[in-house]
């Protein structure tokens, strides 16, 4: 079937989605999206989105597929929930272009959701700001905007809590007040929000409320805590991730077994070693997956991990 062929199948309200098809939308050329947008407005909103939702399910299952060109046309949908999910799906992107229609969005866009996917998407230019992989007046209009978001008087709580998780990678005296403040808030999203700052910030200063929190009596929180420990990678938070390999909340474990992985070192090798043979399959999964980025972080050239 031809991409124009395709098109028209995906127009037609009576026809099924043929999901392999959608395949045809990766790496699409300008004249190919135009193409594809002449006929988009006429598709049903819901369909929009589920064409969306699909394409990015099948990027995160196969990292060579890029569908960036349909994701950056979409953000100029009418439909609040279709630029929610085209915003989503730029979120692997690392083409600079898309950063001016993200600022846009998350400074102007009408809907709180469709903000709060911007402020997310932003948060990884954030770390190539900080990395110098974009150029520098791009990672100051990134840090203003998301600043702007977070003081700005009556933002959404999602789209602000977003913005702080974004805006972590600037890591001065004032993104640390913000992410303190945060903190201390009393809303309980709000401070996940900020323990995962805490590691994108890179800064070992936060070590102590990070370790202090993966025995946190909320899971969402010892959730955030165990991911925010693999960011900082202190070989200190090991022993306090190994704690939690036994937590009663699957989602703790599988952070603690991922962020030994980033960590790496004997004991934490030891560790996810042992989580091989406790019968859990997920765990187990995981496990080997970090133990193969330990090895393989140990001698890229000589990695042979096998379970």
């Amino acid at each position: 079937m031809t991409l124009q062929q395709y098109i028209s199948e995906l127009s037609d309200p009576d026809a099924s989605i043929d999901h392999p098809g959608l395949l045809q939308l990766s790496g699409l050329s300008n004249t190919e999206v135009l193409e594809v947008m002449s006929v988009w407005s006429g598709i049903s909103t819901q369909r929009r989105c589920e064409i969306l939702e699909w394409l990015i399910e099948l990027a995160d299952d196969n990292l060579e597929l890029d569908f960036t060109a349909v994701y950056r046309a979409c953000l100029r949908d009418m439909d609040d929930d279709v630029r929610a999910n085209a915003a989503r799906g730029v979120s692997d992107c690392d083409d600079r272009t898309i950063i001016r229609p993200l600022i846009e969005l998350v400074l102007k866009d009408k809907s709180a959701d469709v903000r709060a996917e911007a402020a997310i998407s932003l948060g990884k230019f954030a770390e190539f700001a900080q990395e110098g992989k974009v150029l520098r007046r791009d990672g100051e209009k990134i840090r203003n905007a998301l600043l702007e978001v977070i003081g700005r008087s009556g933002e959404s709580m999602e789209s602000r809590r977003r913005a702080i998780e974004a805006v972590a990678s600037f890591n001065s005296p004032q993104v640390e007040n913000i992410i303190r403040e945060a903190y201390y808030d009393g809303d309980l999203k709000l401070k996940q929000s900020a323990v995962f700052a805490m590691g994108r910030s890179s800064d070992s200063r936060w070590l102590p409320i990070v370790i202090q929190d993966t025995r946190n009596q909320e899971p969402s929180i010892r959730f955030e805590a165990a991911n925010a420990c693999g960011y900082l990678g202190d070989a200190v938070t090991v022993p306090h991730l190994i704690a939690i390999l036994e937590d009663d909340d699957a989602q703790v474990q599988l952070a603690a077994v991922k962020s030994l992985g980033l960590i790496g070192g004997s004991l934490a090798k030891r560790a996810l070693i042992q989580c091989l043979t406790i019968g859990d399959e997920t765990i187990e999964e995981a496990a080997t997956a970090a133990l193969g980025s330990i090895e393989f972080d140990e001698d890229p050239l000589g990695f042979t991990f096998e379970p």
